[in-house]
């Protein structure tokens, strides 16, 4: 004799049977990423004195924070994990009231990665955190407040639409705009036309992930995991290339079309009374630093000396932003007197290097600050 089985239970057995699958791959893609998907600066060795575990936790950390691309690119605000938070308007660090108080003095320091602080082991360690601590350290009357408006990935494109129609609401004092590497590396096409940043698909339902489901990691891991296996991941460092990071090709107009973006901010900075001060990030193979074996082996890998000149030709477009900018200067020969390990890829810094580029820029920013208090 048949026995028949209810509707009702038959759905609930598919449930439990595939809650049982989707949890297994989740296990499986969750055990791959620990052991297959390292970050680079795991794989760069630049934290030897930090435990995979907790350098793996820095890797997700990164990787997990949602935020959507695009002309109007943002992190998704309120977002909190082991080493990164993400505060009340989606910029790394504590959070802020919009209107500046009256005893405050307020910094943005705004740009891609390296600001947001890849590869950083907290909050206060990247470049902006280092910065707000020589200010906490410096004594001054006045409260100083600085600001980390970084986002992966971002360039002048975003970053001149960003002050305008963002930052300008939070009354800054001075907006630090440190850049380079993703203004002369971004794909040509993509660099002349704004209308072209549009949040692929991909993005949007990765980011629908990470901001309604944040404890299911197979989405991302199964991106990781296909990009491993195609190739497409940034810790394959066999150092064979077939052209240079940087593209010769339209780099004076690539160079001058960045002046006039860096022009514009300035020049809306000066309408709107607040400083501007333009700042060209050192990339690795630039100015005199002694490189380590490893700095060694990643410049190679990405062109060596070729690569740095295409990036010295880019760095052209610096030449009269002084007319209209507060402050305009070029670290890139910001370690020539630092032997140690501060690279782990092309430009992508260790906490120390965050320091000495922090440092460097309070120099520049403390005048400024005792002139308008």
């Amino acid at each position: 004799m048949s026995v028949q089985v209810s509707y009702k239970k038959q759905s609930i057995l598919g449930l439990v049977i595939l809650v049982i699958i989707l949890s297994a791959v989740e296990g499986l893609l969750r055990i791959d990423d620990y052991y297959n998907n390292p970050c680079i600066f795991i794989t760069s060795n630049i934290y030897p004195e930090i435990d995979y575990g907790k350098q793996k936790q820095m890797c997700n950390d990164y990787r997990d924070i949602a935020y959507l691309a695009g002309i109007d690119r943002h992190i998704e605000p309120n977002q909190n994990n082991g080493t990164i938070h993400i505060n009340n308007f989606g910029m790394r660090g504590p959070d802020i009231i919009q209107d500046k108080p009256i005893d405050t003095f307020r910094i943005f320091v705004i740009g891609g990665s390296t600001v947001y602080g890849s590869g950083s082991t907290s909050d206060s360690t990247t470049i902006p955190g280092f910065l707000q601590q020589f200010f906490d350290n410096s004594e001054m009357s006045k409260k100083i407040q600085v600001i980390n408006a970084g986002i992966e990935g971002s360039t002048s494109v975003e970053e001149v639409h960003r002050i305008k129609n963002d930052l300008i609401h939070f009354n800054p004092d001075i907006v630090v705009l440190y850049h380079g590497t993703n203004d002369a590396h971004l794909d040509w096409n993509r660099y002349t036309n704004h209308e072209t940043f549009e949040t692929t698909l991909e993005k949007k339902i990765l980011f629908f992930f990470q901001t309604n489901l944040p404890e299911y990691k197979t989405p991302i891991n199964s991106i990781y995991l296909i990009n491993r296996i195609m190739g497409n991941t940034p810790t394959n460092l066999d150092n064979t290339i077939s052209e240079t990071y940087y593209k010769s090709e339209h780099m004076t107009e690539r160079s001058l079309l960045w002046h006039d973006r860096l022009e514009e901010s300035c020049k809306f900075g000066n309408e709107n009374g607040f400083k501007t001060v333009v700042l060209l990030q050192p990339v690795l193979g630039t100015g005199e630093k002694p490189l380590t074996q490893y700095e060694k082996d990643f410049f190679s890998g990405m062109g060596g000396h070729e690569n740095t000149m295409i990036y010295d030709r880019f760095a052209n477009g610096l030449t009269g932003l002084d007319q209209h900018c507060n402050v305009v200067q070029d670290l890139r020969n910001i370690f020539d007197e630092t032997s140690e390990f501060i690279y782990f890829d092309n430009a992508h810094m260790s906490d120390f290097g965050n320091e000495i580029v922090s440092e460097r820029i309070f120099e520049i920013l403390k005048p400024i600050v005792l002139e308008e208090m």
